[in-house]
């Protein structure tokens, strides 16, 4: 289904990322993890994950990372009360039952249907198992709703941020997420369940990495980001 949307504001999260709100129109309800179709005109069509959750019933938000591309750029130049399109919800990045442990495994702008999935978990107030989200990102600046990340209140939640430079940053890893520090951080991480979202690189990395811990591929859902390195 398509449905209109009007444009509220804009927030930027980090240097390189901005969230952009809209409202909600009241035939348009979507699961926790899914994206929509953003049509700004002129031909230029971009699926974006939600970065809101459900229970959020006033507005939709997607966050996105800027590049000087020609729908950045018509994103940038929406002002506030103008109406564009969106299509959907698509997608099956969703949480689909609880596990004793689940693992959730974010490169980046990735974060965003995360960020969806564990705000609902949250505001729902439902008994889970063992919640760990590991995030990599490439210094401190660059984390995504750090501060909401990690005052979450999920019973059995767990943050682990991976940096590339971690400097200014205490009680995080150096590099980047591993098979190594899976091990460290995931009980029993051969029997844990699995949601992996970014960049087709880091995704396709992370598989090979749980596949050399012996994680089923069963045990694993992604989410690919196209169009970034």
């Amino acid at each position: 289904m398509e449905y209109p949307a009007k444009f509220l504001k804009r927030t930027e999260r980090t240097p390189t990322a901005v969230s952009y709100r809209f409202t909600r129109h009241k035939g348009f309800s979507f699961t926790a993890g899914q994206y929509m179709l953003v049509n700004l005109g002129d031909k230029l069509v971009h699926p974006l994950s939600l970065s809101n959750c459900p229970e959020e019933s006033n507005f939709i938000e997607f966050t996105k990372r800027m590049t000087s591309s020609p729908y950045c750029s018509r994103l940038e130049s929406l002002e506030k009360g103008e109406t564009i399109n969106i299509k959907g919800p698509l997608g099956d990045f969703c949480l689909a039952e609880s596990h004793e442990t689940l693992v959730m495994v974010a490169g980046g702008i990735g974060i965003t249907p995360i960020r969806s999935i564990l705000t609902s978990l949250e505001k729902k107030k439902e008994n889970t198992g063992k919640v760990i989200l590991l995030y990599g990102n490439l210094n401190r600046e660059d984390i995504a709703f750090k501060d909401e990340l990690e005052t979450l209140k999920i019973p059995n939640y767990h943050l682990v941020h991976v940096l590339s430079d971690p400097t200014g940053m205490e009680n995080v890893y150096h590099g980047f997420i591993s098979a190594d520090i899976i091990s460290k951080e995931v009980p029993d991480c051969s029997n844990a369940h699995y949601m992996v979202s970014g960049p087709p690189v880091m995704v396709e990395a992370i598989k090979k990495a749980l596949a050399s811990i012996d994680v089923l591929g069963d045990h694993i859902r992604t989410d690919m980001f196209l169009g970034y390195k």
